[in-house]
């Protein structure tokens, strides 16, 4: 029979059950399929342990009768010797209250030495008058004979978001120091990245731990049924049910009904599916204590993820730069920023074709005028101190390409070259908007990070457009139009 069967054939919980099996006292059998199969012979065994511990028969009593060395005789014997004693007890505090019930006294008038006595006596005689108290009804299971199972929905939910957070900052700050820009990523990408390293990264650090940070920072612990750490294998089955039971596997639709069962498994003080063979304990709420741990680990787990960011951003040559230093630099900025530049510099600092991506052909990139139009670089002692980029054109049908942000990169590369650059790209990234936000019509000149960005441009029946990055020929036909523009980013003294 399935464990929902023998809960309801015995009356026992389904969590009492797994208690007496963590002890021993109950052995199913396995099916294929990897689920519990009781027998009538367990459902036996089960009510003999339900009646005994109902008697209050100790959990190793019991262990020692199926183990063959002590006899039921003996065991009921020794309860009833128990019984004696605590019946003796309860009669001397049923005196005791009745004759301090009946003295009249008052909290303030109490001398409790007479009646200390009284309760330290050997035995009482029976109580004479009527009987004021209740029976006490007959004793149910103890509520030891259960694995803790913490069934907290806020405290669950915080530390596993915490913890799934935390792996995407840390992920993301990954991403950002291999040069790549995180914010051009595939969130659905970085998602699944997340869950997948999650899946092989839980268990292992509740073999090692019996927590996780975030189950840590607030006061949970997962381990096995007798206090030990669960073994890597029962973590990642935990985690697969997790997957299933908790989040319905992501499947649309499937995955909020899930979450809803789960929310209400919380609600109902039932342990969730996953956490069947398991002890899932909580330390005492401490709300500054865990809060303020909480949110001390969030800003330190942001402020590295800024820092990596940050850095990642900067160009790898710092100070007076060579033009092969120059396009190194620019070569990372691209990346960075385009994600998938089509050209890039070579150690010449002349443009070249970047290689294209695993499995992709790029046409139609405008090979011939990047070729005849190379930076032109002011040099002094061999440092580079001003670059200059110009196009000019005229009589044309063609839609021009405006490169802004190829001069946006242009211009990290240098200006963030500077020995005094901030980290912070908080303090760096005006450089940024202020060019892609900038008059690519009209012409412009830009301040910053210790740079002046000067934008020049002339233009006869063109309408230029920065946010678009092209210029187009006021009429399709070729008409006298006419475009000149010219790029120069040079250091400030």
């Amino acid at each position: 029979m399935t464990s929902k069967e023998i809960e309801s054939r015995s009356g026992v919980p389904r969590a009492n059950i797994r208690y007496y099996e963590a002890e021993g006292l109950l052995r199913p059998a396995r099916a294929k399929n990897g689920y519990r199969d009781y027998s009538e012979a367990d459902l036996a065994v089960l009510e003999r342990v339900k009646l005994l511990r109902r008697l209050g028969v100790p959990i190793e009593e019991l262990k020692a009768l199926q183990g063959g060395s002590r006899s039921l005789s003996e065991a009921l014997d020794r309860r009833l010797a128990a019984l004696g004693g605590e019946r003796e007890a309860l009669e001397r505090v049923a005196q005791v209250c009745g004759q301090l019930r009946q003295s009249g006294e008052t909290f303030e008038t109490l001398d409790p030495g007479t009646y200390l006595t009284a309760l330290d006596a050997p035995a009482l005689p029976p109580a004479a008058g009527e009987v004021w108290w209740k029976a006490p009804p007959a004793p149910a299971l103890p509520a030891s004979d259960a694995l803790p199972v913490y069934t907290g929905l806020t405290r669950r939910l915080l530390a596993r978001l915490f913890d799934e957070w935390g792996l995407t900052l840390v992920l993301i700050a990954a991403i950002a120091l291999t040069g790549r820009n995180p914010s051009l990523a595939n969130g659905l990408a970085i998602q699944f990245a997340v869950e997948v390293i999650w899946l092989f990264l839980e268990p292992l650090l509740l073999r090692l731990f019996g927590t996780t940070p975030g189950k840590a920072l607030l006061g949970l612990r997962i381990t096995g049924t007798s206090g030990e750490r669960l073994s890597y294998s029962e973590g990642f089955t935990r985690h697969l049910l997790l997957l299933w039971y908790g989040k319905g596997a992501f499947i649309p639709i499937w995955s909020w009904i899930q979450m809803f069962r789960t929310a209400n498994r919380c609600w109902n003080d039932e342990p969730q599916p996953w956490d069947v063979d398991t002890a899932y304990t909580a330390a005492p709420f401490r709300p500054l204590r865990h809060i303020g741990a909480f949110v001390l680990a969030a800003a330190l787990i942001s402020v590295c993820g800024e820092a990596a960011n940050s850095y990642s951003q900067l160009p790898p040559n710092r100070g007076d730069l060579t033009v092969a230093e120059f396009a190194e630099n620019y070569n990372r900025q691209a990346v960075y920023i385009l994600s998938s530049p089509t050209w890039i510099l070579d150690e010449a600092g002349a443009w070249k074709r970047a290689p294209d991506p695993p499995g992709v052909i790029v046409t139609g990139t405008g090979a011939s005028w990047r070729r005849n139009h190379d930076f032109r670089y002011t040099l002094e002692n061999g440092a580079v101190r001003a670059v200059t980029w110009e196009r000019s054109l005229e009589n044309t049908e063609e839609w021009i390409y405006i490169p802004v942000y190829d001069i946006t990169a242009a211009a990290t590369a240098l200006a963030w070259s500077r020995e005094n650059t901030p980290l912070w790209t908080s303090a760096r990234k005006g450089l940024v908007s202020d060019l892609v936000g900038a008059d690519w019509e009209n012409g412009f000149t830009v301040r910053k990070n210790g740079a002046v960005i000067t934008w020049e441009v002339e233009s006869r029946n063109f309408y230029v457009n920065g946010d678009s990055g092209l210029a187009v020929p006021v009429d399709d036909a070729k008409a006298d139009n006419f475009l000149f523009w010219r790029c120069t980013i040079a250091l400030e003294e």
